[in-house]
């Protein structure tokens, strides 16, 4: 049987005409063949766009040589405060309860936190605490840069003791913090050991040892150990939360799905085509 009109590809042949008088057979593999260059155009347009979605995904991700502040206006974090052994802490420091609330604007790597304490006596004060990463101002790394990996540094000022260092981070694991699943980092040094929210650089519980401490005013710490644990936040849901790192790996395992039924459906039209 032979075939003999013009037949418009609107759908997929980008406007080409033919008119000839063609066998069925061989019209239908030129047709064939046709479709097959426009798919692999296609396959190779999807799979540009793939590689530019994760490369955009990740430079988002993945920490540069510039510290990251990983909280936003609004975010905050409240924490219980227990303390136990001889003697006490002077009362401008006996808190008991706390709570952080980041303030508008965050600006690069700098921004503000209201702190709000509940002391032994009941009283409760509040304070504004200023955050700036480059300057090593971490406030006794109640937050820290974002997404710290173990052997990662950040740099802390010390304004109380005037020595600034670079303070490692020592270990990472997964821990159930305020209801959901979270990745938790830790360091220490002489005084504390501190443990953050990777996600986020927030600290989410720490341990303090005063022995034989003298203060400013003169206030002397015999032997006191101060334990902070996070209760409740807003950063993240009472249940299993996807992390920067989780989200890169679930964006990167989707475009692979993607371009492999892609490939696929291209080896299906390659093998029509030579059939």
């Amino acid at each position: 049987m032979l075939v003999s009109q013009e037949f418009l590809t609107k759908n997929g042949g980008c406007g080409v005409v033919w008119s000839r008088n063609l066998d069925k057979n061989a019209f239908n593999r030129q047709l064939n063949s046709y479709l097959y260059r426009w798919e692999m155009k296609a396959f190779a347009a999807l799979v540009l766009l793939s590689i530019v979605a994760v490369s955009t995904v990740a430079s988002a991700v993945l920490v540069s040589g510039e510290p990251v502040v990983g909280v936003k206006e609004g975010d905050w974090i409240e924490y219980d405060v227990s303390m136990t052994g001889t003697g006490s802490m002077p009362p401008t420091h006996d808190v008991r309860w706390m709570r952080i609330e980041v303030l508008p604007p965050v600006q690069d790597v700098a921004f503000s936190v209201n702190l709000t304490s509940r002391y032994d006596n009941g009283t409760v004060g509040s304070a504004v605490w200023k955050f700036n990463f480059t300057e090593g101002n971490v406030e006794g790394w109640i937050i820290i840069p974002a997404n710290l990996s173990v052997g990662d540094t950040f740099y802390d000022y010390s304004i109380h003791t005037g020595v600034p260092v670079n303070v490692t981070i020592e270990g990472e694991e997964q821990r159930t913090v305020c209801g959901a699943t979270r990745t938790v980092t830790y360091g220490h040094d002489a005084l504390r050991h501190k443990e953050w929210d990777k996600a986020t650089g927030v600290f989410i519980g720490t341990k303090e040892v005063y022995k034989n401490v003298t203060t400013r005013s003169g206030w002397y710490i015999e032997d006191v150990t101060v334990t902070v644990e996070a209760t409740a936040t807003n950063m993240w849901n009472s249940e299993i939360a996807l992390e920067q790192d989780q989200m890169f790996l679930w964006a990167v395992a989707a475009v692979l799905a993607v371009l492999a039924v892609a490939a696929l459906i291209v080896v299906a039209r390659r093998k029509r085509c030579k059939a």
